[in-house]
């Protein structure tokens, strides 16, 4: 007599699949082997190590950036500028599929704000003058700033690890200090333009 299988139960967890094959022979009667497939398959969906854990939220902040459309890649682009509107492209649909495996429970948190630290440096570098890079790199502070205070959260809750928020901390220091000399180019910039008074 042959025996129904779940193809995906046993796919996920084929010790399950043997022992359910098993279980079905020495059962005789077609109500038993019904009840015996239904308890199985109950007792495996309440497994927790079958499925992944619900992630947590993101900030608002990172899914709006996440969700910025591509760079237009334009054929009167200089050369330099073409390569790293392609670069941040690639750093930016790598996010959005990022994102989509985090919202699936199928990345860790370390994965997004790896990403999340190569994205923006490639939109800090599209930029040349520093009062755009200032502007970026505000808006990038901005955002782990925020990031930081859900993922501090996140720990306390244990749905994040301490060592997730220390990197996180490391990279918005890392803005920080790009955002001084930025704003410190910028300024002496101006004051070279700028005449003294008499």
């Amino acid at each position: 007599m042959l025996i129904p299988r779940e193809p995906s139960l046993l796919r996920q967890c084929p010790v399950l699949g043997s022992m359910l094959s098993r279980a079905m022979r020495k059962i005789g009667s077609k109500r038993a082997r019904n009840w015996a497939l239904a308890t199985i398959l109950w007792v495996s969906s309440c497994q927790p190590g079958l499925y992944a854990q619900q992630p947590a939220k993101l900030s608002p902040k990172l899914i709006a950036v996440l969700n910025e459309p591509t760079l237009e890649l334009k054929d009167d682009d200089a050369p330099l500028l073409r390569l790293k509107k392609e670069r941040f492209n690639a750093a930016l649909n790598e996010g959005k599929a990022r994102l989509d495996l985090y919202s699936r429970g199928l990345t860790p948190i370390p994965d997004l704000i790896e990403i999340g630290a190569r994205l923006f440096s490639a939109e800090a570098d599209l930029y040349d003058k520093p009062e755009e890079k200032v502007e970026v790199l505000q808006r990038q502070l901005d955002v782990y700033t925020e990031a930081e205070a859900s993922l501090e959260k996140k720990v306390k809750d244990s749905l994040a690890t301490q060592a997730d928020l220390e990197r996180l901390r490391y990279d918005k220091v890392s803005v920080e200090i790009k955002l001084f000399n930025a704003k410190t180019a910028h300024d002496h910039q101006e004051s070279a333009v700028q005449p003294r008074p008499k």
